[in-house]
């Protein structure tokens, strides 16, 4: 047994005494270390930053969520929501802050007028996203809703 935990560990130094010596040995050059040499390793400290940027984008909804039904039968939960939005861009120094600042920022002015509907379709805000609905595909019900409310946002 110690004979062939002998060997073993022979073979064992023997292999990482080995020198691994590239294919290409024109290929690889040799860096300097540190701060001499030629001028392209050195780092210019006047140069700002880049600044990051993040984009906000409210929706204005009109009702809370509720279930939409198509006149398939299937249902949605969404919120009924605005075809106008408010986009606001924000800058910091690094792509924290501007997250930070994003959560900061003051929540928009809504505008006078919704448009609810446009061109035979409404916007529905499901799991944070906007989705384009043709009226045609919701039931009749929900159809009367989306209508009754965009009257009544008409008429002030």
């Amino acid at each position: 047994m110690k004979k062939i935990l002998i060997v073993l560990h022979v073979i064992t130094i023997q292999l990482a005494a080995q020198t691994i010596v590239p294919t290409t040995p024109t290929q690889f050059g040799k860096r300097q270390m540190g701060g001499t040499g030629n001028g392209n390793a050195a780092v210019n400290a006047s140069v700002p930053a880049a600044e990051s940027k993040a984009r906000v984008v409210s929706y204005f909804a009109v009702e809370a969520p509720r279930q939409w039904k198509s006149t398939d039968g299937k249902s949605l939960l969404g919120s009924l929501i605005a075809f106008e939005d408010s986009v606001v861009t924000v800058t910091g120094a690094n792509a924290g802050a501007a997250a930070a600042a994003a959560q900061t920022t003051a929540a928009p002015k809504p505008p006078e007028k919704f448009t609810l509907i446009r061109e035979g379709k409404i916007r529905l805000l499901v799991n944070q996203k906007p989705f384009e609905i043709l009226l045609d595909r919701l039931s009749e019900d929900d159809r009367l809703h989306v209508t009754e409310i965009d009257k009544a946002i008409r008429k002030k």
